[in-house]
């Protein structure tokens, strides 16, 4: 029975009742966890509660319930950075366990300066415009009607969401070949790296890797061979799931996010509001991926901090595919914000599939912290469209556009272009979401 059609009484108990649980699990002994998510089990079961709601509760991303869980997270967490700070001021205290988040680095939270087109960054709309007028030129008995609706709320017409298609009509514009030097033939040596991360990232959703923790599988051996897992998280109320990595011989520390289960059910029930950023003055971010990552940030973070202190030394790579990417960049600015052995010379981060996260101000936020930021698109991916640039959000970063099969281009501007993969809007294609770099994320859901 789809999600859609239970009753919101039931899935509302539901969900809440699973985030309790799983937020005593940080704070019990594992024997003791694991007996209260197998009591917790039992107990939704007996109300008539089907299990799949633990991972359908995805919704969770797009509720006001969601929202409120952020905040009250951040809440929590803000106190018992208080705590902390109070205790130690030093640097070093970082390096502990603990039960909340330590405390922001001020002079590393700071907003960004606007730049002087800051007003301007919609590249996307006269690209929909020129693009959807030479479809309806060259194919007079079946126009293309954009249809977007003025409020926060996707809409989905037909085979449509935001007004970009989930399927690319027949005799759509073609891809324009590069005419100037805003798009710049990817290296070998970079082509290598993006591929790498991105089998990396695709291997969070195998089942042995998460939640069993096994670093078997094909692409796991066969780009970190000496891979440890050194730990797995998973939210059921908002199926965000990934793990910490460690490679001796490469003396790198890796932090991989798994995107959703369902692409394009996702995709489907995308709503585009915002909500602060609670890091950095003035910044917004879409409310569902904040609230998401809320829910694994106790899962992951004293596990970084413990590996950051026994290999100070290390790099960290942090990774993600689709949903993941988003959760990938809000870990590696909150670990930046808050963690000073971080910084823009040991951290990188790379994307597949990325949706946008949040406002301009949030994207510039990001740019200022100087982490090198590689996102890639896959040719005509609908999901790094999403939410639309006409929604006020904006992507940080560079872009990585795998053109073609073959023909990768980093695009040379800061944050978004209009020539890059921006140029193919409203004509997208989820079929293009999971193949990148002829990695294949998501292949192994069901192994």
């Amino acid at each position: 029975m789809s999600y859609r059609h239970m009753k919101e009484g039931t899935q509302g108990r539901g969900c809440h009742i699973y985030r309790e649980q799983i937020n005593t699990v940080v704070e019990k002994q594992r024997h003791q966890a694991i007996l209260l998510i197998m009591v917790s089990t039992s107990y939704l079961i007996s109300q008539g509660l089907h299990l799949c709601v633990a991972v359908s509760c995805l919704l969770i991303h797009f509720t006001d319930a969601a929202a409120s869980s952020s905040n009250n997270a951040h809440k929590d967490a803000k106190n018992e950075a208080n705590k902390l700070s109070a205790a130690s001021s030093s640097s070093s205290s970082n390096a502990t366990l603990f039960d909340g988040l330590p405390p922001l680095i001020p002079e590393r939270v700071v907003p960004a300066r606007k730049p002087r087109n800051a007003g301007k960054y919609d590249v996307e709309t006269p690209n929909i415009e020129r693009n959807v007028q030479w479809y309806n030129q060259h194919n007079p008995d079946q126009q293309y009607n954009l249809t977007r609706r003025s409020d926060t709320t996707t809409t989905l017409d037909g085979d449509t969401v935001g007004g970009y298609t989930l399927n690319l009509p027949e005799n759509a514009p073609p891809i324009q070949p590069s005419s100037d030097d805003v798009m710049i033939q990817a290296t070998t040596s970079q082509i290598k790296d993006f591929k790498k991360y991105s089998a990396i990232a695709g291997t969070a959703y195998c089942r042995n890797v998460v939640p069993k923790s096994e670093w078997n599988c094909v692409s796991c051996l066969q780009y970190v061979p000496d891979g440890k897992i050194i730990k797995t998280f998973t939210s059921f109320a908002s199926d965000t799931n990934g793990f910490l990595l460690r490679s001796d011989k490469e003396k790198t520390i890796y932090l991989v996010f798994r995107g959703t289960s369902s692409f394009r059910n996702a995709i489907t029930d995308l709503k585009f509001d915002k909500v602060a950023y609670p890091n950095v003055k003035g910044a917004r971010v879409h409310k569902g991926f904040l609230a998401s990552y809320n829910e694994i940030i106790s899962s992951y973070f004293p596990a970084m901090q413990e590996q950051l202190t026994a290999f100070p030394s290390y790099n960290i790579i942090i990774t993600g595919h689709s949903l993941g990417g988003a959760q990938a960049v809000l870990a590696g600015i909150d670990l930046y914000a808050r963690d000073k052995r971080i910084t823009e010379k040991n951290l990188k981060i790379f994307t597949n599939g990325m949706p946008r996260i949040g406002s301009p101000e949030f994207a510039y936020y990001v740019d200022s912290t100087k982490i090198p930021l590689y996102r890639s698109v896959n040719e005509r991916d609908i999901v790094p469209h999403l939410p639309p640039q006409s929604f006020g959000f904006l992507h940080p970063g560079v872009e990585a556009w795998i053109k073609s099969p073959g023909s990768v281009y980093i695009c040379s501007k800061e944050r978004e272009s209009k020539k890059c993969s921006n140029s193919i809007v409203p004509f997208t294609s989820i079929s293009d979401h999971s193949n990148y770099y002829n990695t294949d994320q998501g292949n192994c859901l069901s192994s």
